[in-house]
Protein backbone atom coordinates (compact mmCIF):
# COMPACT_ATOMS: atom_id res chain seq x y z
CA UNK A 1 0.00 0.00 0.00
CA UNK A 2 1.27 3.60 -0.57
CA UNK A 3 -0.13 7.13 0.17
CA UNK A 4 -0.14 10.28 -1.90
CA UNK A 5 -1.08 13.24 -0.27
CA UNK A 6 -1.85 16.78 -1.73
CA UNK A 7 -3.97 19.29 -0.85
CA UNK A 8 -6.86 20.82 -2.91
CA UNK A 9 -8.77 24.47 -2.62
CA UNK A 10 -7.64 24.25 1.56
CA UNK A 11 -8.61 20.53 1.67
CA UNK A 12 -6.55 18.11 2.85
CA UNK A 13 -6.39 15.06 0.17
CA UNK A 14 -4.86 11.57 1.15
CA UNK A 15 -5.19 8.66 -1.38
CA UNK A 16 -3.89 5.05 -0.15
CA UNK A 17 -3.15 3.05 -3.03
CA UNK A 18 -4.13 -0.47 -2.61
CA UNK A 19 -3.07 -3.80 -5.28
CA UNK A 20 -5.36 -6.49 -4.45
CA UNK A 21 -4.32 -10.38 -4.83
CA UNK A 22 -6.23 -10.13 -8.21
CA UNK A 23 -4.48 -7.53 -9.70
CA UNK A 24 -4.94 -3.86 -10.62
CA UNK A 25 -5.63 -1.24 -8.57
CA UNK A 26 -8.00 0.17 -5.67
CA UNK A 27 -7.98 2.76 -3.65
CA UNK A 28 -9.35 4.69 -0.21
CA UNK A 29 -9.34 7.88 0.00
CA UNK A 30 -9.71 10.67 2.82
CA UNK A 31 -10.17 14.22 2.77
CA UNK A 32 -8.93 16.03 5.91
CA UNK A 33 -9.34 12.39 7.42
CA UNK A 34 -12.76 11.52 5.92
CA UNK A 35 -13.30 8.56 3.97
CA UNK A 36 -14.85 9.61 0.95
CA UNK A 37 -16.79 6.36 -0.39
CA UNK A 38 -16.00 5.39 -4.21
CA UNK A 39 -18.83 4.44 -6.44
CA UNK A 40 -15.37 2.45 -8.23
CA UNK A 41 -15.59 -1.14 -7.34
CA UNK A 42 -13.34 -3.08 -9.95
CA UNK A 43 -9.36 -2.23 -9.62
CA UNK A 44 -8.01 -0.68 -12.76
CA UNK A 45 -5.34 -2.38 -14.34
CA UNK A 46 -2.58 0.48 -14.25
CA UNK A 47 -1.26 2.23 -10.98
CA UNK A 48 -1.03 5.78 -12.71
CA UNK A 49 -4.04 5.60 -14.17
CA UNK A 50 -6.22 4.58 -10.76
CA UNK A 51 -4.42 7.50 -9.23
CA UNK A 52 -5.68 9.70 -11.93
CA UNK A 53 -8.85 8.58 -11.57
CA UNK A 54 -8.88 8.79 -7.01
CA UNK A 55 -7.65 12.13 -7.47
CA UNK A 56 -10.40 13.32 -10.25
CA UNK A 57 -12.65 11.64 -7.68
CA UNK A 58 -11.61 13.92 -4.69
CA UNK A 59 -11.37 16.69 -6.77
CA UNK A 60 -15.29 16.90 -7.89
CA UNK A 61 -16.43 15.85 -4.11
CA UNK A 62 -14.41 18.99 -2.89
CA UNK A 63 -15.85 20.97 -5.69
CA UNK A 64 -19.31 19.84 -4.97
CA UNK A 65 -19.39 20.62 -1.37
CA UNK A 66 -18.10 24.07 -1.74
CA UNK A 67 -20.16 25.48 -4.59
CA UNK A 68 -22.81 22.11 -5.36
CA UNK A 69 -20.77 21.51 -8.63
CA UNK A 70 -17.81 19.81 -10.02
CA UNK A 71 -15.46 21.09 -11.61
CA UNK A 72 -16.16 19.60 -15.07
CA UNK A 73 -19.06 21.58 -15.12
CA UNK A 74 -17.14 25.15 -14.82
Amino acid sequence: MSDEEFEYKGQQVKIQMVQPLTGGWLWQTDINRIRLASERRAPIKYRQDALQYAVMEAKESIDIKSDGKPSSFR
